[in-house]
């Protein structure tokens, strides 16, 4: 065997070592982060939280309009928790107003109502209004934008 030979397979064993010497390093780093993440990306909100206010501020069955990322959001406190509802109405995009006595979401350009869940129960909007994460962490009220499972 010749000395170019046996550098060659040196330096692909070298470069064989390293690469996985790499790949080790990135996999012990992603769990590193899943483990040790901070705070805000372990929350189920994600790092986009807004404060909306405290639970004292929104006492069971009353609404808060806020704004979220400069959209207007009904978060309202039920039996179940805090809820987040988009303030906008699907149909032509009026501004709702949450009914406290008769627990709906109300839309006063063309008779929409929704019920606190967001479901369309009334009127002409056919599509449920968009869902917002809302979280109570201590005392405070967080929220923001995202998927969120129907109830």
């Amino acid at each position: 065997m010749s000395d170019t030979n046996a550098s060659r397979r040196t330096f692909l064993g070298t470069l064989l070592g390293g690469t996985m010497l790499a790949g080790l390093a990135t996999a012990l780093g992603s769990i590193a982060a899943y483990l040790f993440a901070p705070s805000e990306v372990r929350s189920s909100l994600g790092p986009q939280r807004v404060k909306v206010g405290t639970a004292a501020d929104i006492p069971l069955g009353t609404g808060k309009l806020v704004l979220v990322n400069e959209e207007p959001v009904w978060v309202v406190h039920l039996l179940q928790g805090f809820v987040g509802m988009s303030a906008v109405c699907t149909h032509k995009g009026c501004t709702v107003k949450w009914e406290d006595k008769r627990r709906v979401f109300s839309c006063p350009c063309h008779e929409g109502r929704f019920d606190e869940r967001g479901n369309v129960v009334s009127g002409l909007p056919r599509r449920p209004l968009p869902r917002y994460h809302v979280a109570l962490v201590g005392d405070e009220i967080y929220a923001s934008r995202g998927p969120e499972r129907r109830a």
